[in-house]
């Protein structure tokens, strides 16, 4: 058995096994483990569907944001007939990812998102699509208030208000000052720690890493103090016109 994280339709049962019976399928269905949470990613409507006649759903790469989804446990035959259903690897790009449960448990899982070459920009969703995905989000629990955004195409505030650091950002390091006048809570994370010299660099893993969070609720301010930089089409809370920074002082655009 294998895990998968569904976001959009594949939340919803009724949608997605009604499809699985219709293509033959005649074994288990997918089970759920619950909700799940996606880190560093945020929904979007940026690829066509035609079955669906509007967008459909997509996921793009946003540090300090997270999706709601829900975590499935497949085997080996339902992975292949969900590959099939998402296009993989044309439409949607199958890939490896790691996934929070409620408890804190940190699972490695199955994500279909859209390659970059095939993706159109927003594309608005039909109100049919999403009444499916909204039945998804309330058959785990979910709010639908990440979704309502970006059908609109909204902004739409980070989900999660903690910052994990490990580096020159802790307490007495050369960047400490960033995260001045914030509260520092001591933590570990599972990982692993690379020397890139001036800097360390953490990725996934079975280690330990000793690191400190803190609340950041403008994590513009360090990303662009720190000269981190993200193109033009997937800005990271650097956009004035979609307001993920304030034009002068507090101030933002609302369109």
């Amino acid at each position: 058995m294998t895990l998968l994280f569904a976001y959009g339709s594949n939340m919803d049962s009724q949608g997605r096994d009604a499809w699985l019976r219709a293509q033959g399928h005649a074994g288990a269905l997918p089970r759920s483990l619950g909700p799940a949470l996606l880190l560093d990613r945020r929904l979007s409507f940026e690829r066509y569907g035609r079955s669906r006649g509007g967008g459909v759903s997509t996921l793009s790469v946003a540090p300090g944001h997270a999706v709601d989804g829900a975590l499935l446990e497949v085997d080996a035959a339902l992975l292949a007939m969900f590959d099939e259903k998402e296009g993989h690897p044309d439409a949607y790009l199958r890939e490896a990812v790691h996934a929070i449960l409620p408890d804190g448990t940190l699972r490695e899982c199955w994500l279909y998102d859209v390659p970059p070459q095939r993706r159109h920009g927003h594309i608005p969703p039909t109100q049919a699509f999403l009444d499916v995905v909204r039945r998804g989000l309330a058959e785990h629990g979910l709010p639908a208030l990440a979704l309502e955004a970006a059908a609109q195409q909204r902004p739409f505030r980070p989900v999660v208000p903690w910052m994990f650091v490990y580096g020159t950002l802790r307490a007495g390091q050369p960047n400490a000052h960033l995260l001045a006048g914030l509260t520092r809570h001591p933590a570990t994370a599972r990982g692993v720690l690379h020397d890139f010299g001036p800097y360390p660099g953490m990725v996934l893993g079975e280690g330990r890493v000793v690191g400190e969070i803190v609340p950041v609720p403008d994590r513009w301010r360090i990303m662009e103090t720190l000269g981190f930089k993200f193109p033009w089409y997937d800005p990271y809370n650097q956009n004035i016109w979609k307001g993920d920074k304030p034009v002068h002082d507090d101030w933002f655009l609302s369109f």
